[in-house]
Parts: C-alpha cells; structure tokens; sequence
C-alpha cells in the first residue's frame, strides 16, 4: 500500500534526539520548547511562541484565553476539520459558517468580511492544505470592528501572503506539528502572536495555572498542555531545514500537476493565486460530473488497488454532532458540500517517494480505460 503521507526524519533529527534524552530534556519545562518557541518566533516574524501539546490543544488554549461566553459570535470556514471548531461548540458560541472560495477551498474571505460586524468576538481563517485565504478584507474588517483574528495555520507553515508571512496576519495563530505536517514532532502545536498578554495567559493555562508566586496555589483552572523537550527537539531540528521541505512539497506537487494535467475526471488545485503559491501540504483532486465516482466510491477503488487516498473535510454542518449546536447558515454552502462529495488527496508525503507517485499518477491514467 502506498501511504498517504511518509514523513522524513533524518539521521540529524534522530541524533539531536539522542541528544535530548542523554541530557534528560524530556519535559515540557526544557532548553528545547523555549528554543523552537524563539525559533518559531523568529522564522513567523513576530513576538511570541508558545508550544503546546497539539494544534488542536493551541486552537481551545485560544479560546479559553479569548474568554468566550455562550451566544458570542464566531465567524468560521464550513469546511474545516472538527477541532477548529469543537471548542467553540462547548463553550456555546453561535458559529456563523461561511463556505469555501472554488479556487483555495479556503473560506471565501469577502463573504466572510461582510458578516463580521460590532459584536463579532472572532474570526478564524483556516488556510486549507497549503493555499491560504485571500486575508486583505477580513483584516480590514476585523480591524474596523475590533474583531478578534486567530488564523487556523496548520496546514500552513511557510506558506506566505503578499510576502507576508502565514502566522503573522491576524491577532494570533496556530500551528500543528503533527505527523502529516511539513515538519513533526509526532504531535505538537504552537501559537503565535504578538501580544505579550495574550502569551503569558496561553502560557499559565497550558500548565495548570500554576501561580508564579506559589505553586500549587491555584486561583484560575488550566490544562496540563505543555510540550515534551524531545517532540520540540525534534521539530527544532526540522525547522532548521524548512525552506528545502517547502521546496521537496512544491517539487512532488508539480509532479502531480504535470502528470495529470488533461485528466478527464480531475480539477486539481493552483499552483498559485494573484496573493500566494501554493505549498501543496497534501495534493487534492476533485472529482468532476466527468467521474463516474464520488470520492467515497473512489477512494474504495484505490485502496484496492494499492494507494492509500483520504477524503476531504466533512463540513461543520454536515457533522452528526452539530445538531446540538447554535450553528448559523447565512448562505448555502454549496462548494463545502461539493468538496466533501467530491473531494480527495492524494499520497504526497515528504517520504513519498517519486516512484510511487508517479505510479499514482499512472494508475489515475489506467483507471479510466477500465
């Protein structure tokens, strides 16, 4: 079976983490969090870091941070992955969908702009599998009406916006370093902001609350959310190296652009928008009304044929468990749906070698012969 994604680690990364353990940095409270905290920092170009336990762990810390209370609105992309949105469910939030722009399948940014509105409490843009959202209107509007901005950047690190880097756009974001991520630490995740604030209160609540004038003294309720020194050893020693990952997803998305340009039953994805070149964190295709398939029916037919494929996001609203929820629908959400039916990626880890995806690319080809 050809997986989905392979991720890289080299011999660099496997003695920094020797490294690690010989000098017993295993902990959360370790050299190594606070360096991938400066370098992250540093490489995003703002302020502050904060590593946490995972990037769905960075987006609750947020929203604790936020203080969101029940009925606040909430302004999120209907096609995302359930994390983004799951504690804003809990804490009550009204969350105000917005479907996906066709192109990114990113949220559609000037329908989002118009919704936000005085009393907005947030907006998250999710930027989707490496091509991120068209950010000018909603900066512009979340600044108008002070509406807080925490972009959903998992799938984003390195990717830029007008030269500007993802990450750096919004009040704060987040990262995830889980293992189908440009770089992994197995799990992982950070926040990024430039608010002193904000940092020092994601920090306090990943790690108990503890109180600085007396441990084990608490006056607020946190989470033990902190990261382990040996998965930030280990996504030190790729951050390092990000510009040639960058380069290795590009170079395995070209491939899969060139091989099956033409293809009857495909769209596949931008090599770049007027504002951002795509990253290709996963390479996606979308069935056409040419395809005999939907994506469930043909993720079946590759997975018998050797290759490994996942389907796109189920959109928020579509979600068994949103009809427990205040969920608002201002418009139909007709491209999020299509791409849930229609929608798949394609094996493009940075270990995927280019054997397989060229027999991929080969068996799409065969396919529709049969």
């Amino acid at each position: 079976m050809i997986p989905v994604n392979r991720p890289i680690i080299t011999t660099e990364d496997i003695e920094a983490v020797k490294n690690a353990l010989t000098k017993t940095w295993i902990s959360g409270e370790t050299p190594p969090v606070r360096e991938l905290e400066e370098n992250l920092a540093n490489r995003i170009g703002v302020a502050y870091a904060v590593a946490v336990a995972s990037g769905s762990t960075a987006i609750d810390l947020c929203i604790e941070a936020l203080e969101i209370k029940p009925g606040d609105q909430c302004i999120v992309p209907a096609f995302t992955i359930i994390s983004t949105v799951s504690n804003l469910m809990r804490k009550g939030a009204k969350l105000t969908l917005v479907d996906s722009d066709p192109v990114t399948y990113s949220m559609n940014s000037q329908v989002a702009a118009e919704l936000i509105e005085e009393d907005t409490k947030l907006i998250m843009p999710v930027h989707i599998f490496g091509l991120p959202v068209d950010m000018d209107p909603v900066i512009e509007a979340s600044n108008k009406h002070g509406t807080f901005m925490l972009e959903d950047a998992a799938e984003a690190l390195g990717v830029k916006y007008k030269e500007r880097n993802i990450g750096s756009l919004g009040n704060a974001a987040i990262f995830s370093f889980y293992a189908n991520k440009i770089i992994t630490g197995g799990e992982g995740g950070a926040v990024t902001t430039n608010s002193e604030k904000f940092a020092n209160s994601l920090r306090s609540l990943r790690n108990l609350c503890f109180r600085p004038e007396q441990r084990y003294v608490h006056t607020e309720l946190g989470w033990n959310a902190r990261y382990s020194g040996l998965s930030a050893t280990l996504v030190n020693s790729q951050l390092s190296r990000l510009d040639s990952l960058i380069e290795q997803k590009k170079r395995i998305g070209k491939m899969y652009i060139d091989g099956l340009s033409g293809h009857p039953w495909f769209s596949l994805p931008p090599i770049a928008t007027s504002y951002s070149t795509n990253l290709f964190w996963v390479f996606g295709v979308v069935l056409n009304d040419e395809c005999p398939f939907d994506a469930s029916e043909f993720q079946m037919i590759l997975r018998n044929k050797g290759v490994d494929s996942r389907r796109f996001f189920c959109p928020i609203h579509l979600q068994p468990v949103a009809k427990n929820f205040d969920i608002q629908i201002p418009e139909p959400l007709v491209y999020s749906e299509m791409l849930w039916e229609r929608g798949l990626y394609l094996p493009s880890g940075l270990g995927n070698t280019d054997e397989e995806v060229s027999k991929v690319i080969s068996l799409m080809w065969e396919l529709t012969k049969s």
